[in-house]
């Protein structure tokens, strides 16, 4: 994807299921998967409304993005909003109702809330693979620490990993093994190198079967031409498409497109999900709804 700042916050699961194979493509999947939307600062930045949106959209999944893990194992989203430090949650100094609102969405249709770290900047996976060489993974290890506090103060469910140049498949095994262990499932956000993704999945989910239950992949900007059922098969694990409502992050489908795309990966390879890129684009308007619906159609929910 393209470099800096802006792209990063411009760029950016599920049951363990058995595959049916069609004709090489994506593994087929079972009804009632996840239909998600990502978002940045306008979910954190407390909002009533765009708190009653997310509630009400229709979307089963919210995507929070983007969490940077620093030299030190300090978690931040988007470099403006601390979360921990020195292995303790420090949210509630900068958005004290961030528990709250999270807790609150989830009282509507949202079912599930993951956090996505990393995204085309250079850092997050390359600080986590040195604090994994380290220290490791255990209890006493910075990243546990972090994590802990992290999941024991808010609401969350899955950990999201959207690594787009670091690619260290040991650290991600081991890091991933440890969100497990913290009772948190794992999804990936590739938007590039199949094999890579493919071979980590595997990896960990033959550790712990089932840990990995996402993908999300990229299908637009970088991920453009992506296929979720052509050549990004993981073994029945389900692969949800992620679709862009931004222009400058192309293609740009309208609700009604969203729905014509879906439809068509449907019938090829039986897609049960998707994700909505991005929240910040459309708050304060009819069009979560619209396109949570639209969506919903798409993959036959």
């Amino acid at each position: 994807m393209s470099n800096g700042r802006k792209t990063r916050r411009m760029t950016a699961a599920t049951v363990f299921l058995g595959a049916v194979l069609m004709g090489g493509a994506a593994a087929a999947q079972a009804p009632n998967g996840y239909i998600g939307i990502l978002g940045g600062g306008p979910v954190y930045m407390h909002n009533d409304t765009n708190i009653k949106e997310l509630r009400k959209a229709g979307f089963n999944e919210l995507i929070v993005w983007s969490v940077e893990v620093n030299e030190v194992g300090d978690l931040n989203l988007n470099g403006e909003f601390p979360l921990t430090a020195n292995g303790k949650y420090i949210g509630e100094q900068t958005w004290p109702l961030f528990a709250q609102d999270l807790a609150n969405i989830k009282t509507g249709k949202v079912t599930r809330i993951t956090f996505s770290i990393g995204s085309s900047n250079v850092g997050d996976f390359q600080h986590i693979k040195a604090l994994v060489d380290s220290q490791g993974t255990g209890k006493k290890s910075i990243l546990y620490k972090d994590f802990a506090a992290l999941a024991a103060a808010l609401p969350i469910d899955a950990i999201d990993l959207n690594d787009e140049n670091s690619y260290d498949q040991e650290s991600t095994v081991k890091f991933a093994a440890m969100l497990g262990k913290l009772g948190l499932h794992v999804t990936i956000n590739p938007y590039t190198n199949n094999a890579y993704w493919k071979a980590v999945v595997a990896d960990i989910n033959s550790q712990q079967a089932g840990l990995v239950d996402g993908v999300h992949l990229q299908t637009y900007a970088g991920g453009q031409g992506n296929n979720p059922c052509v050549n990004w098969d993981f073994g029945g694990v389900p692969v949800y498409p992620g679709l862009s409502d931004q222009p400058s992050a192309p293609p740009f489908s309208t609700p009604a497109q969203a729905k014509a795309r879906l439809k068509v990966w449907d019938k090829q390879c039986g897609i049960n999900g998707a994700w909505l890129w991005i929240f910040d684009q459309i708050k304060g308007t009819d069009l979560p709804r619209k396109y949570a619906r639209a969506m919903t159609k798409g993959v036959g929910n």
